[in-house]
């Protein structure tokens, strides 16, 4: 996974209406998609993502080691969880597959990062913002963090320069429009790949 990127998250009910617009996210040039796996239909989503060229597919919200298992047969490449689990961690390294694990604290995420995870997820990272990330980069410059949560065209480099190595984004996305218009996804696929270029 590159640095300085993006990560949109699929967080739809509707298993078309989530493949469409990953495709809008694609057809913008984002090409990491999280598929939130609480979410009816997940991992056939994940599944069906997996098998398309130029795009690194993971699970979001993974709870547990069942649905990380789940993740990783329908093919996904990478497991981000809102917490750090040490048995998730280690199933998700175990398949040599990406480990991206939630902390806030400093100590959660030094200990996130002792028990082997890629990167530390930080949600809300509206709450402490970019100056946050920040201080968390100043005094643990080892650690890749991953901010997901308030993030939006105005913050985006802000948070990029603060230390983020991914943005994690689905509203800002859609435009927060009640109906999904691939048009929006599209664009704002590509102002968001710009705003942080």
């Amino acid at each position: 996974m590159n640095e300085k990127n993006i990560i949109a998250v699929v967080k739809f009910d509707d298993k078309q209406t989530s493949l469409d617009f990953s495709n809008a996210c694609m057809q913008g040039g984002i090409n990491l998609l999280e598929v939130i796996t609480t979410r009816k239909n997940s991992f056939e989503i994940i599944s069906e993502l997996s098998h398309m060229e130029d795009v690194i597919v993971g699970a979001g919200t993974v709870l547990n080691v069942v649905s990380a298992e789940q993740a990783y047969n329908a093919g996904a490449k990478f497991i981000v969880s809102p917490h750090t689990d040490k048995n998730i961690i280690n199933f998700t390294k175990s398949k040599g597959l990406i480990s991206i694990a939630g902390a806030y604290t400093s100590s959660e995420i030094v200990n996130a990062y002792n028990l082997g995870a890629d990167y530390v997820k930080i949600f809300p990272a509206s709450s402490g913002g970019p100056d946050y990330v920040k201080a968390i980069k100043e005094a643990l410059p080892f650690v890749k963090i991953l901010v997901t949560g308030g993030i939006n065209l105005q913050n985006s480099l802000d948070f990029i320069s603060a230390g983020a190595s991914l943005l994690g984004i689905s509203t800002a996305l859609t435009g927060k429009r009640v109906t999904f218009d691939k048009d929006v996804v599209l664009k704002n696929s590509e102002n968001f790949l710009s705003s942080i270029n």
